[in-house]
């Protein structure tokens, strides 16, 4: 089979062994793939690496097939699976599965490869068959929309409002979620202009741009009047003080101290980005304020239902992240477009084209 392969440095398409499912396993032929803002990560771990050792090594390094968001054909049931899913049958799935190692991330393992390929594997209790009518390209949305869903989800300490740094792919899959459950009003920050855009059109209130304009500015647009810290409360104030949710979903370094240092007392701040970076704050600037800080990781099944459910009901609204259709040979350079272009927000890639 023909797959975009993660090497060292670099992104080539490669003529891999075809990959044969695992008992509970269903053998797929993905329609569309995903880049993700994880796929980027790991880009950008893996090159770390391979800077630190010399050219006779790259070629040791692990190799992965990236793509853990994507819709495709059911080629291949593995013998002795019990699910209703047939061959035939155009799904989706959650990209995890368990091993003698522990959980692995099929397209972030070397050993669990991805969508960037002609074929690959995904665990038969982890797939949705995709409804009828549902477009595939959109189908391949139902993970990172889950992510956002799952983050807006462990806002529960506040409805509103809401603020989201950063409108990638997991931004807007919270403002989506969030504007769906009428929780307003939604305040949305990023540079990009597109972005911006594409979070008015989800359903953000109120859009500004971080280099003219603080995302922390705005609270009595967003009718917030914040409460003194605990100990400053009227006498026969009960219960829980109100405050905003923050989601940080841009991942990027010093932004959760910022953010910290930003919000209003009794907030919940939700970590939504990609971080694999160390960060530093400092406790008493959330202490102080009673902060909630909470990180979202992934989502659970129901939740993945309810994002495939999400984009049925709303495919002109889901379809608002696609920026780009690319064929398979065109992956290294959808990374790069991915990583540099502000106008981008989801390329798809076609694995068979």
């Amino acid at each position: 089979m023909r797959a975009a392969v993660l090497q060292g440095k670099s992104i080539s398409i490669r003529q891999m062994p075809d990959p044969s499912p695992a008992s509970g396993q269903l053998l797929v032929r993905p329609i569309f793939t995903g880049i993700c803002g994880s796929d980027l990560s790991a880009r950008k771990q893996m090159a770390a690496m391979a800077a630190t050792l010399p050219p006779e090594a790259q070629s040791q390094m692990p190799a992965i097939i990236p793509g853990h968001e994507f819709s495709a054909e059911v080629v291949g049931i593995a013998p002795g699976t019990d699910t209703q899913i047939r061959t035939g049958d155009i799904i989706t799935g959650l990209p995890f599965t368990h091993t003698h190692e522990g959980p692995q991330t099929i397209g972030l393992s070397p050993g669990h490869g991805g969508g960037l390929a002609e074929l690959s594997c995904i665990d038969a209790c982890r797939s949705f068959r995709i409804p009828e009518g549902v477009p595939h390209d959109l189908a391949a949305l139902t993970e990172p929309l889950s992510v956002g869903l799952h983050a807006a989800n462990l806002a529960s300490r506040n409805r509103a409002p809401n603020v989201v740094i950063g409108c990638g792919p997991v931004g807007l899959a919270v403002i989506l979620s969030l504007s769906l459950q009428g929780r307003g009003p939604i305040l949305a920050a990023d540079f990009s202009a597109e972005r911006r855009r594409a979070a008015s059109a989800l359903g953000a209130d109120i859009v500004i741009d971080p280099a003219s304009a603080s995302a922390f500015d705005h609270w009595s647009d967003l009718s917030l009047t914040p409460h003194p810290m605990s100990p400053l409360l009227e006498r026969d104030f009960r219960g829980l003080p109100p405050g905003a949710n923050i989601f940080e979903c841009t991942g990027a370094p010093g932004m959760i101290d910022q953010v910290i240092k930003g919000a209003p007392p009794h907030s919940h701040i939700i970590v939504a980005g990609v971080c694999p970076h160390e960060e530093k704050l400092t406790p008493l600037d959330g202490i102080l304020r009673e902060l909630t800080l909470e990180f979202s990781f992934a989502y659970r099944p129901e939740e993945f239902a309810a994002a495939l459910a999400m984009i049925q009901a709303h495919p002109d609204k889901a379809a608002r992240l696609i920026t780009s259709r690319q064929p398979l040979a065109n992956t290294e350079a959808a990374f790069d477009s991915l990583a540099k272009s502000p106008s981008e927000i989801k390329i798809l890639i076609d694995p068979n084209s």
